[in-house]
């Protein structure tokens, strides 16, 4: 593979990365196996090419560094905030003994249950 046509792989590629941070910013995860595929075929042109490095490839290659740790922050912030939810959502869920409707006309005279725990 010749320096034009590494540098025009290194464009691609940053541009699928873009995509990406589009996709995880938008909270659309199930597009995001789509990615990782479109990534992994790219990662044996890098490992293949021996040639000689121009300063735009190092500048390339340094946009796509910074853009895949953005990527990477954006998936880990996902995954924490879900986490957070669902832990969340468990310690409501564990704590409300009381029923919300009973046989009984009306609604029990207890504490309401909240769906989320708002405590800080």
């Amino acid at each position: 593979m010749n320096e034009a046509k590494f540098e025009s792989q290194l464009h691609r590629f940053l541009h699928v990365l873009r995509k990406e941070k589009k996709v995880l910013v938008t909270n659309q995860p199930d597009k995001l196996e789509a990615f990782v595929t479109q990534k992994s075929t790219y990662l044996s042109l890098f490992e293949e090419y021996q040639g000689p490095v121009s300063a735009r490839m190092k500048e390339l290659i340094h946009q796509i560094k910074a853009q895949q740790e953005e990527n990477l922050l954006l998936t880990e912030q996902a995954i924490s905030y879900q986490n957070m939810l669902m832990n969340a959502v468990k310690k409501t869920m564990k704590t409300s003994s009381q029923t919300t409707y009973s046989k009984q006309m009306g609604t029990p005279n207890h504490a309401p249950t909240a769906m989320i725990n708002t405590e800080f």
